[in-house]
């Protein structure tokens, strides 16, 4: 007797784990989500944006909802409103954009470390079966421009990196496997702060100057990794914690990079300045995020997920402007437009 077709599919979609990501709206979110949605799995996530992060993931095809990120209580509802299998955390990329626009990094603080604590609360409780979280290379610190692996230790040299220490700790004490991906430095096309070096490029906005040599990511690169695994069959072995860096295979200092991105737009070189003449004396920490040295190492990651990525730091520059570009001749808003009332986005409780 022939297969019914319906059926088929229907089983297929149903045998998918449902995923739950913390936030669906910056860089990693969005571009995870269309992998995820594209690929047949029932996608809930959150938004910090409002009713513009809920019209965004609507258009995606996930269901969005206000997470409260530091109230465990709010989480575990979410999770079991979501029937999730797999939890990723992405909102460590709060304080891991392009560096030059880290102001606020002690206001994402608490969302870092309490954040995480209470997505890994929420997500044990709530039976989840895999803990995804996207962390920093950045908290590796000052290594001279050595290479490091992901055997070496992070930094507690400042609030941020021991924030971000903390965050990973909990991922891998936690009571479920626990996968960190540390990141790169993210950018890409729904990177807030790609977009806020992008439009003060355009005005002719200098940007703080940092000689460190790092690692960068396009957010799609980094969600390729996550698919993978997502992908992975639960197993009752499966390891308890794992650590890998998710970064390009060129190095470059921020002030090479930004000089490349304003290069790539056609404005020629940014105007990339010193901190002398500042009324203010400089954070200590936007200072090390900017200057501290380290390589970190993706062979891991090649090795054990087989995966790439996508672009060198110039290709990912390309991919990011070319997407902008590509909804300035289209327009972002060509869906039909709707009242707030058409959200279904639930708030946190």
């Amino acid at each position: 007797m022939a297969d019914n077709p319906e059926q088929t599919e229907e089983t297929v979609e149903n045998a998918l784990p449902a995923i739950f990501v913390t936030n669906g709206t910056n860089a990693v979110g969005m571009a995870l989500v269309q992998q995820l949605v594209a690929a047949g799995y029932k996608v809930t996530a959150g938004t910090d944006l409002g009713s513009d992060g809920a019209f965004a993931l609507r258009d995606a095809g996930a269901v969005p909802v206000y997470p409260d990120m530091t109230r465990a209580s709010n989480l575990f509802s979410l999770m079991l409103m979501a029937k999730a299998e797999i939890v990723v955390n992405t909102v460590v990329e709060a304080v891991n954009g392009l560096p030059q626009k880290l102001g606020n990094w002690r206001d994402s603080l608490d969302l870092v470390e309490a954040g995480t604590q209470a997505v890994v609360a929420a997500a044990g409780k709530a039976g989840v079966k895999r803990l995804i979280h996207v962390s920093a290379t950045s908290a590796y610190g000052d290594q001279h421009g050595h290479d490091v692996s992901e055997d070496t230790h992070l930094s507690n040299d400042n609030e941020l990196y021991a924030a971000i220490n903390q965050a990973e700790a909990a991922v891998l004490d936690g009571a479920i496997p626990g996968y960190v991906l540390r990141a790169g430095f993210i950018y890409g096309p729904q990177s807030a702060a790609s977009r806020e070096i992008y439009e003060g490029l355009n005005v002719s906005k200098g940007v703080k100057t940092g000689h460190g040599k790092k690692a960068w990511i396009h957010a799609g690169s980094i969600a390729d990794a996550i698919m993978i695994l997502v992908q992975r069959e639960f197993s009752d072995d499966e390891p308890k914690a794992s650590v890998y860096n998710i970064v390009g295979d060129d190095f470059a200092t921020p002030d090479a990079f930004i000089t490349d991105f304003g290069n790539a737009m056609g404005v020629g070189t940014p105007q990339i300045s010193g901190w002398g003449f500042s009324l203010r004396e400089p954070d200590p920490v936007l200072l090390a995020v900017l200057n501290d040295s380290a390589l970190p190492s993706n062979a891991k990651a090649k090795e054990e997920l087989g995966w790439s990525p996508r672009y060198n730091h110039l290709g990912g520059i390309d991919a990011t402007l070319l997407a902008w570009r590509a909804e300035s001749t289209y327009g972002e808003d060509e869906v039909e437009e709707q009242s707030e009332d058409d959200v279904l986005a639930l708030p946190a409780s």
